[in-house]
């Protein structure tokens, strides 16, 4: 016989979805068998980004008759990033959990994952899915590269950053703002708050309904955000220090040209021009300019939001939210 749930804890767990109508009724009567083993309360709040295959007919059906499922439906597709930031406005628990919709995830993980932080030893865990069911090539080659690049600049000791089934204390959430396809990164954000982040195997399994939303045309996107991160992480309190840094070695890189081109002339009396060396100037100057651009346009993006407080998306229907209810941040 299970322990009674604790009181004095909450589970919010954030489904975001999109396309899984067939998915759906499954993965609800799979969560409604594990709130009995759960250690603390639950709520299920199901993210429908935009889907048109009739998923939010579903979820409005499945919600009669359940008060701990809520469900909330986009205007349009807004991406995973903007489904889990939806989500963590609009939870209610001092626990926030992440999950797919398409139950390769298992349900029955979520009470191991939720212990190591009611016992105090964690802040957040995150799933490995040690036996991925999944196409090697097409899905698992990509989120191996992604996850190399990402623990590594960011110094994360995690082996699956890919793996949507996390948990989380609301505390390390509450003022992250998420953004493009930045949430695969927010162990990173929660690490830079001083979480205390462990990682647990977790059941994966194959996909039965639908097909993956992701490949190797996302890899380019990781890139990108992972040097946002890493810039903001690093250095969002001190960007002089990050522009000072590379400044610095522009510097040298263009004086290391001038002596040689001065060497070249007085030392040696050759003072036929050398185009390929301004060249290479230009091009480098160039691509820090671009680079450095697109990290201003960035930041000054996330300051928009987060001064305006605009959101990345557009909640166009609720289910289970009453008058009183209202997301985080507005």
């Amino acid at each position: 016989m299970s322990a009674a749930p604790d009181s004095r804890n909450f589970l919010t767990l954030v489904v975001p979805l999109y396309n899984e109508r067939e998915s759906l009724e499954p993965l609800v009567r799979e969560l409604d068998e594990v709130r009995g083993s759960l250690p603390c309360g639950l709520e299920v709040l199901l993210v429908d980004d935009g889907s048109v295959d009739g998923s939010w007919e579903s979820v409005k059906g499945l919600s009669t008759g359940r008060d701990w499922l809520r469900g909330l439906r986009f205007l349009g597709n807004q991406g995973q990033t903007a489904a889990l930031s939806a989500g963590i406005d609009a939870a209610r628990g001092n626990l926030i959990a992440f999950m797919d919709a398409d139950m390769q995830n298992d349900p029955r993980d979520l009470p191991k994952l939720v212990r190591p932080i009611l016992e105090g030893r964690a802040d957040a865990v995150c799933g490995w899915r040690i036996h991925r069911k999944d196409d090697a090539l097409s899905r698992n080659l990509p989120s191996t590269v992604a996850n190399i690049l990402i623990t590594r600049a960011l110094g994360l000791k995690l082996h699956d950053l890919g793996c949507t089934l996390k948990v989380f204390r609301s505390e390390y959430l509450e003022d992250v703002h998420l953004y493009g396809e930045m949430h695969r990164f927010i162990p990173a954000y929660a690490q830079a708050q001083g979480a205390r982040i462990v990682e647990m195997e977790v059941n994966h399994r194959e996909r039965r309904f639908g097909r993956s939303k992701y490949g190797f045309t996302r890899v380019y996107k990781v890139l990108i955000d992972l040097l946002t991160v890493k810039m903001l992480n690093t250095y969002g309190a001190k960007p002089a220090y990050f522009f000072g840094k590379i400044g610095i070695f522009f510097f040298t890189l263009g004086t290391a040209a001038f002596s040689l081109v001065a060497y070249r002339a007085l030392a040696l009396g050759r003072t036929e021009s050398t185009p390929m060396i301004f060249i290479m100037m230009l091009v480098y100057v160039a691509s820090l300019i671009c680079v450095m651009s697109g990290l201003l346009a960035e930041i000054n993006i996330r300051v928009l939001h987060a001064v305006g407080e605009r959101r990345p998306y557009k909640v166009v229907d609720r289910i289970g939210f009453g008058e009183g209810d209202q997301q985080r941040g507005g």
